[in-house]
């Protein structure tokens, strides 16, 4: 589970572009079209049967689970941008409908990030401040929400301070991320990632290479992520 300028400082909203991931980075190549038909289909089965107007908060949940991979799957900007905002409307309603469940603050915050970052507008004070609100809720009900831990994670890291960036809070995330999921490859590439960042090359390479070593998580289906784990690797070694 990709990513600045402030306006004056007279302004009373900071606003500040976001470069933080919701899931894929915006470099990664699409996934096969098989997986992209197989989510077109499950959405369409659930659309017929009306389950966009349900107040269901499972099935809600679900498609906007759906939306967000959509969105990631899809080429086109214009409907990658309709399926975030989508995803994002249908989690609004299971969170209406349940404020106690974690999935639908997360995909909430997970939708709307994505449709964020994909305009590559400057985002409000008021709206980072929304998301990290959702991702906390999720994990104040469920503290081992591998995604939502993994979204705090990439937050946290690339917000500036004055937004509420924390560089030790977001290794905290990362490494609570795979520990709640170790075969969460996403969330463990990144925080490969972050050791390179702090010229830790030991405890990166250990990622990397639990990653090439490891089952994939069943939330997991773009392979570019090992690829990627893979090209680090190898220009980690002495």
């Amino acid at each position: 589970m990709d990513v600045c300028l402030p306006r004056p400082r007279y302004l009373i909203v900071i606003v500040f572009l976001l470069e933080f991931w919701i899931f894929l980075s915006p470099t990664e190549p699409p996934s096969s079209l098989a997986a992209e038909t197989t989510l077109e289909r499950e959405l369409h089965e659930l659309l017929a049967n009306h389950a966009d107007s349900s107040s269901d908060v499972r099935t809600l949940v679900r498609l906007a689970n759906l939306y967000l991979d959509l969105g990631d799957e899809y080429q086109g900007e214009a409907k990658r941008q309709a399926a975030y905002e989508e995803g994002a409307r249908l989690a609004q309603r299971a969170v209406d409908i349940d404020p106690a469940n974690a999935d639908a603050h997360y995909f909430y915050a997970a939708n709307l990030g994505s449709a964020v970052q994909l305009k590559g507008a400057m985002a409000s004070a008021l709206t980072i401040n929304d998301l990290k609100a959702h991702v906390r809720r999720a994990l104040a009900l469920q503290p081992d929400h591998a995604p939502a831990l993994h979204m705090m994670g990439r937050m946290l890291d690339e917000l500036p301070w004055f937004l509420g960036g924390d560089r030790e809070g977001a290794l905290a995330h990362l490494q609570r991320a795979v520990a709640a999921d170790p075969h969460y490859v996403h969330a463990r590439l990144d925080l490969a990632k972050i050791y390179i960042k702090r010229h830790n090359a030991e405890a990166a390479r250990r990622e990397l290479t639990t990653i090439l070593s490891s089952e994939v998580s069943p939330r997991e289906g773009n392979p570019c992520y090992r690829e990627e784990a893979r090209q680090l690797l190898r220009a980690l070694q002495p």
